[in-house]
């Protein structure tokens, strides 16, 4: 009798075990270039990772608006990511070159503090987001026409914004100097 419970005890224990580490949620990581920012997930086993000696390059068109205006663009924060990513996999900080446009529904998201509480009682949530992308080297465009005909100038702007003739203009320059399309 003794056996039979030992054998039940040492199977639930077992099939306890496999349950845990089948049905554990892994969970994503920020850094090595981020900490606040930019978590993702460690992947084993991975058949394509980019070749540590070759540069990295990305343009961002970013256009998507957020709906609620106190929460950040997801995708601004997905060049965190991006960096966080290729510098675990080897590829040295100073292979990866990005930039980014951001026009249509995300133009408000590159307004100063002072501008964006005006018009959404909240603070940019953004602003941080933008200037530790600016701060490592990050290019960072707002559409000239998106911005003139929501009535911006650049006066309104976070201080890290560049304004381009366009969003077209900055994507096709930056395309034929070899920058990757990135369009979420």
């Amino acid at each position: 009798m003794q056996n039979k419970f030992q054998y039940l005890f040492f199977l639930v224990l077992f099939l306890t075990q496999v349950h845990i580490s089948f049905g554990q949620k892994v969970k994503a990581t920020t850094g090595p270039v981020f900490d606040a920012v930019g978590a993702v997930f460690t992947v084993n086993d991975l058949d394509f990772v980019p070749d540590a000696s070759q540069e990295l390059k990305a343009i961002f068109d970013i256009d998507n608006k957020q709906v609620d205006a106190s929460i950040p663009n997801r995708v601004i924060s997905s060049m965190h990511r991006y960096y966080n990513m290729h510098v675990r996999a080897g590829i040295p900080e100073e292979q990866i070159h990005l930039a980014l446009v951001l026009h249509g529904g995300a133009v408000k998201d590159a307004l100063s503090s002072a501008v964006y509480k005006e018009k959404y009682n909240v603070d940019n949530p953004n602003i941080e987001l933008i200037k530790s992308l600016s701060a490592i080297g990050v290019d960072v465009f707002l559409c000239g026409q998106s911005m003139t005909s929501n009535g911006y100038n650049k006066a309104d702007l976070l201080p890290e914004v560049k304004v381009g003739l366009s969003a077209m203009s900055v994507l096709t320059v930056y395309q034929m100097n070899t920058y990757a399309l990135i369009k979420f």
